[in-house]
């Protein structure tokens, strides 16, 4: 493996002066950076990221916190989104993830910190407030995505879920339905599953219909998940013509067990989900669900971290997104 010093021998410079290309800290004769450059080339030299992050202060790394790499195609849309801006800046990210869980999130941030990454853009969900709040006073920029932390909203990218669930509900309530099950989350410290009950129970108020507590089934917000909330749903013996999900994911389980006790979808039961993942458009029924635009925050999250880096002013960002209804045919 070739070295600085076999660089700084084959393009007859000084090591010091080879330095000062890779790092780009000085002038340079234009004949003597192309020369390094050539035998840069030539010997196939890779500069030590380490060693540049040093003398730079930056590594050109972002770093990014996501929930689950393994948790279906949330968080690659997410990812996209990230990296389509990230890239165009010449950067590169570095990925861990928290799994929602308080302990892992905090190593996989100082580890994303101890490698000296630039920014960071977190998506967390277990850390509290005050220590999230404690990163902002820090030296490295962070960006939140999909989560307000109070004194830092102009670090949030976020959706407004409450009011994406109650869209949907009213599109139900609109199809002339009355009895609306709601499978979600069982989670009772996770945000989003705060937010959406609520917005479910202000759609349903705004109708004049009281809350009802057996119509609403809750597991892990998975596909199994939904599949197990269904059946309880079902054996408690509760009427419903429509089912309202937390999530796309949830609703794919709860019309497999659906389907598998003989409902027809949409003709006896109607189905609304949340997040528009790609699988969506091409399940029978064709899913009528709101569009989660996370793939478009994403892009955001980074394009505020990168004007943080560079002291820019990030003015005309939109920080906060809107759910969008996508009408198929799971709603009779």
């Amino acid at each position: 493996m070739a070295t600085i010093k076999d660089v700084s021998r084959l393009a007859n410079v000084s090591i010091s002066t080879v330095s000062r290309v890779i790092n780009n800290t000085a002038q340079v004769a234009p004949e003597k950076r192309e020369a390094v450059m050539a035998a840069m080339k030539e010997l196939n030299f890779r500069p030590n990221s380490f060693a540049q992050a040093l003398v730079s202060k930056r590594s050109n790394c972002i770093g990014v916190l996501v929930g689950d790499l393994c948790g279906g195609p949330f968080f690659a849309q997410m990812m996209r989104g990230i990296e389509s801006v990230v890239d165009k800046a010449d950067k590169f990210t570095i990925v861990m993830s928290g799994n929602h869980d308080e302990v892992r999130e905090r190593h996989a941030i100082q580890a994303l910190l101890q490698r000296q990454c630039d920014a960071l853009i977190l998506h967390s969900k277990a850390l509290p407030d005050e220590e999230l709040s404690e990163l902002v006073a820090g030296s490295t920029p962070v960006v939140f995505i999909n989560r307000q932390v109070p004194g830092a909203e102009d670090r949030c990218v976020w959706l407004d879920n409450q009011a994406g669930i109650t869209t949907a509900c009213q599109h139900l309530l609109d199809a002339g339905h009355r009895k609306i099950a709601f499978v979600t989350s069982d989670d009772a410290e996770f945000v989003d599953g705060q937010q959406r009950m609520a917005g479910y129970h202000h759609a349903l108020q705004r109708a004049g219909i009281a809350l009802d507590p057996a119509l609403i089934g809750r597991a892990f917000a998975d596909e199994n998940g939904g599949y197990v909330a269904m059946g309880e749903l079902l054996d408690r013996g509760v009427e419903f013509t429509a089912v309202l999900g937390f999530n796309d994911a949830m609703v794919a389980g709860a019309i497999s067990c659906l389907l598998e006790r003989g409902y027809k979808i949409p003709q006896q039961i109607s189905v609304v989900g949340f997040d528009d993942i790609p699988y969506a458009r091409y399940i029978y029924p064709k899913l009528t669900t709101v569009r989660y635009p996370i793939e478009e925050m994403g892009g955001r999250a980074a394009e505020l971290a990168l004007s943080l880096l560079d002291h820019k002013p990030a003015e005309g960002l939109e920080l906060k997104f809107e759910a969008e209804l996508v009408r198929r045919e799971s709603v009779a």
